[in-house]
């Protein structure tokens, strides 16, 4: 890592690419977003490559002093194999096109979710600890695992996905072909489910039913309203969500043991109304010895990615081995 340079990070997202230089120490200097199209052909790679690279060079930054460009992407990212089902592209032709219009600089490809979670450990929400895990509620449930400054993908490229892990067998059925994953119960489709389960489940006066009510599957603010009007369902819906989630937090963390774990996407603006009830059952479903582990919101939110996926590129790059960075064993002492 070059402490003089500056690293690109983007973020490809379902509806937004972002754009972010960032240095060393973590100042983002430049952003701005580009709307997220197809990316299957020549042509298209390029142009996309030309508007990254206008981006570059419009903040007075010539292609060839950038230290390295990290590409977060939401999907499966394994040993040159990328799995992306919400975006399409064809990565390897999208890299070549970026490395061409950027001066040969090498690109580092990993997931959006990990990127988010490098990012907040490096400079957000999980800064000093050295792992984290961070969980993404938004439609869907996502995570990205961090253990001692590494970002783990695992064997497959599936690792620290959490939202598939099992918590109701045999329950609702879930995109990914199986059934009752915690993404069923706690992400925003979760939660409106919940609510709806509740309502028509018998239990409860429909007198006390507010008029909140979600206009679709994943209007989980609407869910929030109801829970702060006192509506039974709103109530029910959340306990649910902080349960199931719960649960699979302590799974978790019988295996990674995390120092903190963290929670981002836009789920996370109503964790006012969940936040104690998903610590008290983490808490009561744990392994003893992880109980302490703290759970609380990311703070990075948009830029999380940006940062991440240019801490990437940084620790990517090669290093003169006689500077010491957060990484190593003893740094710090």
């Amino acid at each position: 890592m070059d402490e003089g340079k500056l690293y690109l990070g983007i973020d490809y997202g379902g509806n937004t690419v972002k754009l972010g230089l960032v240095d060393a120490f973590g100042n983002l200097s430049g952003r701005d977003s580009l709307p997220t199209s197809n990316l299957l052909d020549k042509v298209d790679c390029r142009a996309f490559a030309a508007a990254v690279g206008e981006f570059v060079h419009g903040m007075g930054i010539y292609s060839s002093e950038l230290g390295g460009v990290g590409l977060a992407i939401p999907g499966i990212v394994n040993r040159g194999t990328y799995l992306t089902p919400n975006v399409k592209a064809d990565w390897p032709l999208v890299m070549k096109s970026l490395e061409q219009s950027l001066s040969k600089t090498s690109i580092s490809v990993l997931n959006d979710a990990n990127a988010a979670a490098l990012g907040e450990l490096w400079m957000g929400a999980g800064e000093n600890a050295r792992s984290v895990l961070l969980v993404t509620l938004g439609s869907g449930l996502g995570s990205g695992l961090i253990v001692e400054g590494q970002v783990i993908s695992g064997g497959n490229g599936a690792a620290g996905e959490v939202g598939h892990m099992t918590v109701v067998p045999g329950g609702r059925p879930c995109k990914c072909g199986r059934a009752g994953c915690v993404e069923r119960y706690a992400s925003a489709r979760g939660i409106v489910q919940n609510f709806i389960e509740a309502g028509e489940s018998g239990d409860y006066d429909p007198a006390q039913f507010s008029n909140h009510e979600p206009v679709n599957d994943t209007d989980a603010l609407a869910v929030f309203d109801a829970a702060r009007s006192g509506d039974p369902r709103g109530k029910r819906a959340l306990a649910v969500m902080a349960d199931k989630l719960g649960f699979a937090l302590a799974q978790v963390a019988c295996v990674v043991d995390p120092d903190v774990i963290l929670l981002g996407g836009g789920i996370a603006a109503g964790a006012d109304l969940y936040l104690d009830a998903l610590k008290a059952a983490y808490r009561s479903y744990c392994f003893e010895a992880c109980s302490s582990t703290e759970i609380r919101c990311a703070t990075l939110l948009g830029d999380a990615g940006v940062y991440g996926a240019a801490r990437y590129a940084m620790l990517a790059a090669p290093r003169d081995k006689s500077q010491r960075d957060w990484l190593d064993p003893d740094f710090g002492l």
